[in-house]
């Protein structure tokens, strides 16, 4: 009797124990590919309204470049939210500020959404979701890349790039076929953030709290006014997102496309960002040998893609549009590695962040090249402007070349030196 019932209590103990573990696996913290998941979605995000451009200016009678207009305004809320996102999650830690930030990015889509009746919101969505991005991608990085040293950024690149490029294509393929476009092409981010943004609450905070900064002391940004950035890092780095949108944001609103135009698009949009993603695994591996040929070799891409997006307007083929987006795709993931590498490289002590925010300020002003063109094509035919834009960014691949090989970074060093001490 004795045995039988203390073997009834180990029986039960061991249930209680087997229920208890398997009640507590959903809890088990989850790793980076959580925190990718929200970046996923809030690259999805971004980028979803680029393949709409056309659509809103048909739709919503947009003129004067009201659209392209939405599109750059993204530019002036991610480098603010690149700049502090970083530094408040290393005072406040990740989790306080990735976590909430990915959840606004649901709420900016439904602003999107409500700006099909109210246009004027679109310039609020816009914006927000250009602070949301910036903080998400720079809390996040940095949080995965805690989670797991050797993959965690690898991993976040990856998701990000994905979800830049997902995101346009599947709001076309939905805005082509489903009613009421400008409403149900947002509805596939809400469905990725409802089912991301869960997981990542299960992730742990890595990032240790630290003490307000004492005042005076915030980020140095005494490395920008230094000549070299100037000379080696600025003529590259301002066509980083000239390129891009180029290709996905200017082309498809300007070539007649009489079959499934959205969905052309959308295509264009991702076929862009596929390059480019595909472009920088290889310009890291040619760094490492030679970095100044991963500038020259992005700028040629470049150059050529606007001699093809000029051909591709000034002859109307449609089909040229893919030859300029693998171009111009290709060019920026050449310049875009370049361009934060050099930073790297160049910076000392100290510089390193505000270095990066310069260096991405120069990369973001690409955004408002749709706008631009837009405005001064009532002066000057598209085609002309596109060859022009060829004809100085093959300046700026003269001059960093010149620059590059006749200027030795530690002279350049000994020179700004010399200059600060007068």
């Amino acid at each position: 009797m004795r045995s039988s019932g203390v073997s009834r209590r180990r029986q039960g103990l061991m249930a209680a124990t087997t229920s208890s573990s398997v009640s507590s696996r959903p809890r088990r913290a989850a790793g980076p590919g959580a925190v990718a998941s929200i970046m996923f979605g809030v690259g999805w995000g971004a980028n979803q309204f680029a393949s709409l451009l056309g659509l809103y200016s048909g739709r919503l009678h947009l003129g004067d470049g009201a659209a392209q207009a939405m599109f750059g305004i993204y530019a002036l809320g991610l480098v603010p939210g690149l700049v502090l996102g970083g530094p408040a999650s290393d005072r406040l830690g990740r989790r306080r500020i990735a976590l909430p930030f990915a959840s606004v990015s649901a709420l900016v889509t439904l602003v999107l959404m409500a700006g099909a009746s109210a246009p004027a919101l679109l310039y609020v969505g816009r914006f927000l979701a250009g602070i949301v991005t910036g903080a998400v991608l720079a809390t996040g990085t940095a949080w995965a890349k805690e989670l797991s040293p050797r993959s965690g950024t690898r991993l976040t690149a990856l998701a990000v790039s994905a979800g830049f490029g997902a995101g346009p294509l599947v709001a076309s393929l939905v805005a082509q076929w489903a009613p009421d476009p400008l409403v149900t092409a947002y509805v596939p981010h809400l469905l990725i953030m409802v089912a991301a943004v869960p997981l990542a609450f299960r992730v742990r905070e890595t990032s240790v709290r630290r003490p307000k900064p004492v005042e005076g002391r915030g980020p140095r940004l005494g490395g920008v006014g230094r000549a070299r950035f100037w000379q080696v890092v600025a003529p590259v780095a301002i066509w980083t997102f000239t390129a891009p949108v180029t290709a996905f944001a200017v082309l498809p609103t300007r070539v007649p496309v009489r079959h499934l135009p959205i969905v052309y698009s959308g295509v264009m949009t991702a076929l862009t960002l596929a390059a480019g993603m595909a472009a920088q695994p290889v310009a890291r591996r040619l760094e490492g040998r030679h970095p100044r040929l991963v500038a020259r070799t992005g700028l040629a891409g470049i150059i050529s893609g606007l001699v093809a997006a000029a051909l591709t307007v000034g002859l109307e083929q449609p089909a040229l549009n893919a030859v300029a987006a693998l171009l111009l795709g290709g060019g920026y993931g050449f310049v875009l590695n370049y361009s934060l590498t050099e930073v790297a490289r160049m910076a000392r002590p100290g510089e390193l962040a505000g270095l990066t925010a310069a260096a991405y300020a120069l990369v973001y002003v690409g955004m408002f090249t749709p706008l631009v063109l837009t405005r001064l094509d009532g002066l000057v035919p598209l085609d002309a402007l596109l060859a022009t834009l060829a004809v100085l960014a093959s300046a700026c691949l003269a001059y960093v070349w010149r620059r590059n090989a006749t200027a030795r970074p530690e002279a350049a060093e000994r020179l700004t030196e010399c200059s600060a001490g007068r």
